[in-house]
């Protein structure tokens, strides 16, 4: 029973190393903190391969380096400290984030940083770094690897004779295709086309060469295309 600490004893070895300090050297700060950079650093480059938006943040990609260096810094402080610990706790449910999150995804490389910072924090290197270049690859390979297919609007301007030909044609060319609508004044006929397939748009492109078509425009109505 003389070997087992209670809550107490805890409480005021936690007491002791707050009032004296850390035994954390230096060169250990800079080896934890070196390590976080190179990884966040990895993480930001995959988040700009892998991003499927239409305008890049180049701010949001700065975020995700300084949150592996914070939560490393911050790990490194309360590591072993029960009162800090507690301190920690209490100052961040104080704490209320209002940013939005446009994509799911953009958590998911927020959560990434954050667990490499505490696997440094803890000077678990070979995990953070194993772990990091293991999600890369699998969001690389995720994001490459097409899981459903496009959707597009293609909408043909033609002679009205040209239409049967311009609906087979759009029929063989997409997995699935409907006509939306069809404009008809005079000889001038507009057909509009939800298409899906796992082809590149400028497949459609083909339409142009019916005799009687005179416009092809295609429109990417996906953010994630």
């Amino acid at each position: 029973m003389d070997n087992q600490l209670n809550f107490s004893d805890i409480l005021k070895e936690s007491t002791t190393s707050l009032t004296t300090g850390g035994s954390i050297t230096i060169a250990g700060i800079l080896v934890a903190l070196s390590i976080s950079l190179l990884c966040g650093l990895f993480i930001a480059s995959v988040y700009r391969q892998c991003y499927q938006g239409v305008l890049f943040q180049k701010s949001y990609a700065t975020t995700i380096v300084l949150v592996t260096l914070v939560t490393t810094m911050v790990i490194m402080v309360i590591s072993g400290n029960l009162v800090l610990s507690l301190g920690m706790v209490g100052a961040l449910s104080i704490v209320r984030f209002r940013a939005a999150i446009k994509d799911p995804l953009d958590i998911v490389y927020i959560f990434w940083a954050v667990g490499i910072g505490i696997a440094n924090g803890v000077a678990y290197f070979s995990v953070s770094i194993i772990s990091s270049i293991f999600i890369g690859l699998a969001l690389l390979a995720l994001t490459r690897i097409p899981s459903r297919p496009r959707s597009h609007l293609v909408i043909v301007n033609c002679q009205k004779e040209a239409s049967s030909n311009i609906i087979n044609k759009i029929s063989s060319i997409g997995r699935k295709s409907i006509l939306r609508s069809e404009s008809v004044k005079g000889e001038i006929c507009e057909l509009v086309f939800e298409v899906q397939s796992f082809k590149n748009a400028h497949e459609y492109h083909e339409v142009n060469t019916i005799v009687g078509v005179e416009q092809v425009r295609i429109i990417n109505y996906s953010a994630n295309n």
